[in-house]
């Protein structure tokens, strides 16, 4: 209950009031983050909030903020913060519901892969327009467009990869020269890719599926100025869901077909950029599983470690036929660690 409430701020509750809540309106976790950020709905039988809220007024909670209104003015689909309480590091943002686009294509079978071919074209297009509107974003927000996703940071999920799976996980005291400079070179090959916003966590339970069927984007305080594939690859590769093959390709196409920024680019040029992004995408993903679950102790992501581990190799399998027969001996050493 409101009043009650141990989670919620004295100003945050003071903030529901003012709007209609009242003492008794009921209160439910509304999801978690493994960053330790917490979600709670606040509601009544006619209207419903959102409360974030957060271990710290850190970085993160700052940039949700500011991220949401830079994202609402370019007409992309986010909540909105109606109040922000730095004492307690909490958030209310605006509620679009309780369906998450995993919610409804998992596990991707029958008539759910139906529902799953509506749903990801819709996404698609939503991705795409907030990458067309990269370019005015950062010209209006330049300490956005500063905010890049360099070889600095794809290098340290390559290194976040390293240290949690092949070594905390595999159990390996050493890794091979030639695969470390493989993952530097990789990320060398994404930070030259085309640049857009990036969310950065682009995976079907941050994707919601409003009452009204239209698409809304949460978690998004990690956006960034990079790769043009970096989302797309983490949609479509997403270990939570494990999309069948022949739908990854007929996607991408789409994406390839629709999106202006790949003009002067061919189809083979464009799908292994994208494959590099898969690439470096899925590293990130399995090393945060095994960081959250064996480090951090959040039991609930030691089940996405097969499946992280199966659209790695995946990928690994098609990029291999475009891979110079040097790297072979890299694509080798990750796949046995991996089968």
């Amino acid at each position: 209950m409101l009043q009650t409430s141990q989670i919620l701020s004295e100003n945050v509750k003071k903030y529901l009031q003012s709007q209609g809540f009242i003492a008794d309106s009921s209160i439910e976790s509304a999801g978690s983050a493994g960053s330790g950020r917490k979600y709670y709905r606040v509601f009544t039988p006619k209207k419903s909030l959102i409360v974030q809220v957060n271990p710290s007024a850190n970085e993160d909670f700052r940039n949700y903020a500011d991220m949401s209104r830079i994202l609402r003015d370019a007409k992309v689909p986010v909540p909105t913060v109606y109040f922000r309480d730095d004492a307690s590091a909490q958030l209310v943002i605006e509620d679009f519901g309780k369906r998450s686009l995993f919610d409804e294509v998992f596990p991707m079978e029958g008539s759910k892969r139906a529902n799953a071919s509506i749903l990801y074209d819709m996404v698609l297009q939503v991705l795409i327009a907030m990458q067309i509107e990269s370019a005015s974003v950062f010209s209006s927000y330049p300490n956005l467009a500063a905010r890049k996703f360099d070889y600095e940071s794809l290098k340290w999920e390559t290194d976040y990869f390293t240290e949690n799976y092949l070594k905390k996980h595999c159990g390996l005291s050493e890794i091979p020269a030639c695969v470390s400079e493989a993952f530097a070179t990789l990320a060398c090959n994404v930070d030259l890719h085309p640049k857009v916003l990036m969310h950065r966590d682009f995976q079907s339970q941050n994707i919601l599926i409003a009452e009204n069927s239209s698409i809304g984007f949460i978690d998004f305080q990690g956006l960034r100025r990079g790769s043009q594939y970096y989302d797309l690859a983490s949609l479509l590769f997403d270990p939570y869901v494990m999309m069948p093959i022949d739908m990854v390709e007929s996607f991408f196409k789409k994406w390839a077909r629709d999106f202006p920024g790949n003009a002067g680019y061919s189809d083979e040029e464009i799908w292994i950029s994208f494959l590099a992004a898969a690439l470096q995408r899925l590293m990130q993903a399995l090393g945060a599983y095994c960081f959250l679950s064996s480090t951090k102790g959040i039991e609930s992501f030691r089940q996405y470690i097969e499946p992280g581990k199966k659209q790695l190799l995946k990928v690994l399998q098609l990029y291999r036929e475009y891979s110079p027969s040097s790297k072979r001996d890299v694509n080798e050493f990750l796949c046995s660690h991996l089968e």
